[in-house]
């Protein structure tokens, strides 16, 4: 009889997505492509020369982090820098959830599109962006999150510096632009993970898809989009330090002035700012969240303690009243620091840094793009393959720099290595497979950071999760004694504070401290984009396993912590760990970008010096290239349904 009543719970069991499976095989073809298309040199660790001397490089460079200029005039100087980069990364955040939410209902397909005809569903039909104005909107929300968050921002502050100049004002708004993209894209995904039973009712009700998804969709997945904003407002914080670099003010531009000068003194006190920094936007972001969502496991426990009007007055109504009123508080500050507030001036005299911002609302600021019409026209080196002006093709021809492709080897000849390089030779005569083949270091760096990253969040989420060190009595029927609470206590707290320093620390930090001991080289990027990874997804795997509700391990009362870890909490946080996990690489990609400017090479070493040489239609095909992986990576992850349920 028993075995007939749990029959049915196994029959409609889901299956997992193909594409998950697709997606594993593909990781272990990226891990061999990337070590086979890009050159990797270990030498500092096999070499024992080299192994002596780059240990005495990192040394040295220690020990000048060791001692940091701790002398009350720079204090002073470096706290107001702190400041100046919050307020920045506040504001600039804001505006991105501000842009984000409308941007994300239109590229979310159950919101947008919402339910389709049936008789509209053959094969390919869903995925043709004209079939209706609906999905024709989803095609351009996406296209424009797409390139959003595909230029990376300090690009995006390049182009700002021209128009309003240096200042945090220039890294705020580089800051909204790259976070809108990011945040609409995961919003949209999120949302559209979200099971469509779930929110059947409010259909069934004749709710219409705004209806749908202010009653139904978006309070089912608003504690991962929660915990996601708030987690990509620690990320601003760590970019606003880097931004600064390109003109976006705070820390950043004052870490690279001391870098330049060799003042490692002063970029250790620097560095010890931002950590603190982002050790307290840790916590008001714990403060906030706990606030605006209520623990799902609260609930279970207030009856062993309190019932009735008594557990209304420990858990008050006003709460979300609270947290808002703290986020317009803080922004509020962010404003008034940035225009009144700061000593930027001369002699500690505030600085109006809102100024600029008259110029892009009376359209000042827009004449100044003019300087930049040649990075909109991009070189695309046509008459190498024979395309465009007859001249200039036949001279082309005429000098041997003219594509070839099949002058030695035809089509068929695919099986034939020989064949294969005389094509890349052949190819390697367009400028435009030269600006693609240099993506594969970015590429390269993020897969395998990626990789390892990902596999280091998975063990470290174990010891972080407060439901299994600090809560698992309550769904485990163990009864702990003091010694074993406190070594726990102690595991959630090493934890977190490996993957605080760790995410906490910019990319770019990281990557100069390993360049010290490898050298300049895709093995310091790679470390580097791997730490940054290991905290930042060590974060949100342990957020969606403490947000699972306790009464979905109580099945299994009596396993072990690790097994009812593995086999329970796992499974049911692992759609989500994908979605995090694929977005992380797709930010490691624009990461890796970025440290090229650093001695990594690749896209961001090719597009920062033609831009710095004025060879702007080239630096404008580089940039095409890093948007066109962007949009790449992002369709071939929708394409596999490895960040949603349906697409």
């Amino acid at each position: 009889m028993s075995a007939i009543a749990i029959a049915p719970s196994f029959a409609f069991h889901p299956k997992r997505p193909l594409g998950h499976f697709v997606a594993i095989v593909a990781t272990l073809l990226a891990l061999a492509a990337a070590f086979h298309a890009a050159e990797w040199d270990f030498a500092a660790l096999t070499d024992p020369a080299l192994r002596a001397w780059a240990a005495e490089r990192m040394a040295a460079w220690l020990v000048a982090f060791g001692s940091p200029d701790l002398s009350w005039s720079f204090i002073v100087h470096a706290w107001d820098l702190t400041l100046q980069t919050l307020s920045a990364a506040v504001l600039g955040t804001v505006l991105a959830v501000m842009l984000a939410w409308p941007l994300a209902m239109g590229a979310s397909r159950k919101v947008c599109v919402g339910e389709e005809r049936p008789a509209l569903r053959w094969p390919g039909w869903r995925h043709f962006p004209l079939r209706s104005p609906a999905a024709a909107l989803c095609a351009i929300c996406r296209l424009i999150q797409d390139v959003l968050r595909a230029v990376p921002d300090f690009v995006w502050a390049i182009i700002l510096v021209a128009m309003i100049g240096l200042g945090p004002l220039t890294g705020a708004l580089a800051l909204a632009l790259n976070i809108t993209g990011i945040l609409a894209k995961v919003y949209s995904e999120l949302w559209d993970s979200v099971d469509d039973a779930r929110f059947a009712q409010v259909r069934s009700q004749g709710g219409g898809r705004i209806a749908t998804f202010l009653y139904g969709i978006r309070p089912l997945a608003s504690r991962n989009v929660l915990s996601f904003t708030l987690m990509r407002a620690e990320c601003a914080i760590r970019n606003a330090a880097v931004i600064g670099a390109v003109g976006g003010g705070g820390l950043g531009s004052e870490i690279w002035y001391q870098i330049r000068f060799g003042a490692w003194d002063k970029v250790s006190t620097l560095i010890l700012f931002t950590l603190l920094l982002t050790l307290t936007a840790d916590l008001a972001s714990n403060l906030i969240r706990r606030q605006l969502r209520g623990d799902p496991n609260r609930a279970a426990a207030a009856p062993a303690a309190v019932s009735g009007e008594v557990a209304a007055r420990v858990r008050p109504p006003c709460r979300p009243w609270f947290a808002a009123l703290f986020v317009v508080g803080v922004l509020g500050w962010s404003i008034w620091f940035m225009g009144w507030g700061n000593q930027a001036g001369q002699d500690g005299v505030p600085r109006n840094h809102l100024a600029p911002a008259t110029a892009l609302l009376t359209g000042e600021a827009w004449s100044n793009l003019r300087f930049f019409e040649r990075l909109l026209s991009p070189e695309l080196d046509l008459a190498a393959i024979g395309v465009g002006d007859a001249a200039s093709v036949a001279a082309r021809q005429a000098n041997g720099t003219a594509v070839a492709l099949f002058a030695e080897h035809g089509p068929l000849s695919v099986w034939r290595v020989e064949a294969w390089q005389a094509w890349q030779a052949e190819l390697r005569k367009w400028f435009v497979w030269r600006a693609i083949e240099s993506a594969a270091v970015p590429l390269a760096i993020a897969v395998v950071g990626t990789v390892l990253g990902v596999a280091g969040a998975i063990l470290l989420t174990y010891p972080h999760s407060a439901t299994f060190q600090r809560h698992a009595q309550r769904f485990s029927g163990e009864s702990p004694s003091r010694w074993v609470v406190a070594l726990r206590g102690l595991q959630l707290a090493a934890a977190r504070a490996t993957a605080m320093v760790s995410r906490g620390v910019p990319e770019v930090m990281w990557a100069f401290l390993f360049i010290a001991f490898f050298g300049p080289g895709l093995v310091a990027g790679t470390i580097a984009i791997a730490l940054h990874t290991l905290g930042v997804l060590t974060r949100v795997f342990g957020e969606s396993v403490d947000n699972l509700a306790l009464r979905r391990f109580e099945p299994v009362c009596g396993a072990s912590r690790s097994l009812v870890f593995g086999v329970v909490a796992v499974p049911l946080v692992w759609r989500e760990w994908m979605t995090y996990s694929f977005f992380q690489f797709e930010s490691n990609v624009r990461a890796a970008v970025v440290l090229g400017l650093i001695g990594v090479g690749g896209l961001g070493f090719q597009f920062s010096f033609n831009f710095e040489w004025f060879r702007f239609e080239r630096a404008g095909t580089y940039l095409i290239v890093i948007i066109a992986l962007t949009v790449l990576i992002d369709r071939t992850s929708r394409a596999m349904k490895l960040s949603s349920t349906s697409r």
